[in-house]
């Protein structure tokens, strides 16, 4: 998969994901296996890079699965 050249978006390393949630990086490759959190582009060196709006995505299951969500 190449970027498209009218992309905007940046995209984040797995240590940025895990920092945004305080999580270790293996926690984000096991979000990736449970199928949880999809990378957008992945690397000729085999890394993993995510869209913000997929983080946030994620960010906002894992607040409602806690009992965030509204009633």
């Amino acid at each position: 998969m190449s970027i498209p050249q009218n992309w905007s978006s940046p995209l984040l390393r797995p240590g940025d994901v895990a920092e945004v949630f305080g999580v270790t990086t293996s926690t984000v490759n096991t979000w990736v296996r449970e199928g949880r959190l999809s990378p957008a582009l992945v690397t000729p060196g085999g890394h993993r890079r995510f869209l913000p709006d997929d983080v946030q995505a994620l960010r906002a299951t894992i607040h409602q699965d806690q009992g965030g969500g509204q009633s």
